[in-house]
């Protein structure tokens, strides 16, 4: 699936591949209030269907807000509820400055690539 959202500071185009139950969310752009109430659903749809493991590729956001934070913080919330697990790839510029003021660096694995995230998983 593949999907373009406009958010309140600009795009956010979204991939989603599922490869052995483990969800490849891939974000480009901007990730803001709006943006990551779409990133939200789409992990609540993976976990309503029985899949709790899920990869979100940050590469290629070049912005993000404490709303996509906490999205974020809360999907790995409900995952850990239901014995499963939210991995990062990518993350780095501002948007890991965001993950690194607010102290929640350390809540998440955090890769290089996709490849090493599917690792183990």
């Amino acid at each position: 699936m593949k999907k373009k959202v406009i958010g309140l500071i600009g795009a956010l185009e979204i991939e989603l591949n599922d490869t052995n139950n483990i969800a490849l969310l891939k974000l480009a752009g901007q990730i803001d209030s709006y943006t990551s109430e779409e990133i939200t659903k789409i992990i609540d749809t993976h976990m309503d269907n029985g899949h709790f493991k899920i990869i979100v590729d940050l590469s290629n956001v070049d912005y993000l807000d404490s709303a996509g934070l906490g999205a974020l913080i809360n999907a790995k919330a409900r995952l850990k509820k239901r014995t499963g697990d939210i991995r990062l790839v990518g993350l780095k510029g501002k948007a890991k400055e965001v993950f690194d003021l607010a102290g929640f660096t350390v809540l998440f694995n955090n890769f290089d690539s996709c490849e090493k995230a599917l690792e183990g998983f």
